[in-house]
């Protein structure tokens, strides 16, 4: 229900449990997080309704500055998370893994910067427009059956529609 091998592309129709799985988490990180977080967000494909998505649950989360990046750092690794790295400047992901599976990443960002502006105006945005839901479903199985065992490629021939997407948003 909940996970995929790092590196694999595999997807799921939308799976209501995936919401109380983040409501669970959310209430996790808020109580060991609260004095270095601002805000907790269910993003990603598994945060919209009807979308099809790797099983993987994505959570930003917004922080004040990256001054608490260190304790977070820690406080995460006792909560089972690793980091992993990304080219993204202003954004740093940790992932949780059970039995070799990913089963969470955590994007945390500066809130209400741009990254997190765009994280939110996406799902929002996915959330309320069904035209684009089923277009980025198409989109998505797509690359899934042409990339699945590379979730680089599968993630980067997403750029242009989700670049398409927040232009979209902003005119919102």
């Amino acid at each position: 229900m909940l996970g995929l091998e790092r590196g694999l592309v595999k997807l799921e129709p939308y799976n209501d449990k995936w919401s109380k799985l983040f409501d669970k988490e959310k209430e996790l990180l808020s109580s060991q997080l609260k004095d270095l977080i601002i805000e907790v967000e269910h993003v990603g494909s598994t945060s919209i309704e009807g979308l099809f998505a790797k099983p993987i649950i994505d959570i930003a989360i917004g922080i004040s500055s990256f001054d608490v990046i260190i304790k977070l750092k820690e406080k995460v690794k006792e909560l089972g998370y690793v980091e992993v790295s990304v080219s993204i400047d202003g954004k740093h992901v940790f992932a949780r893994y059970k039995e070799k599976k990913i089963t969470h990443f955590l994007h945390v960002m500066i809130y209400n910067q741009n990254l997190w502006i765009d994280q939110i105006s996406f799902r929002n945005y996915l959330r309320s427009a069904p035209e684009a839901k089923i277009e980025y479903i198409k989109l998505k199985e797509e690359l899934a059956n042409k990339y699945p065992k590379d979730v680089i490629s599968y993630t980067n021939k997403k750029k242009k529609f989700v670049d398409d997407i927040l232009r979209r948003a902003k005119k919102l």
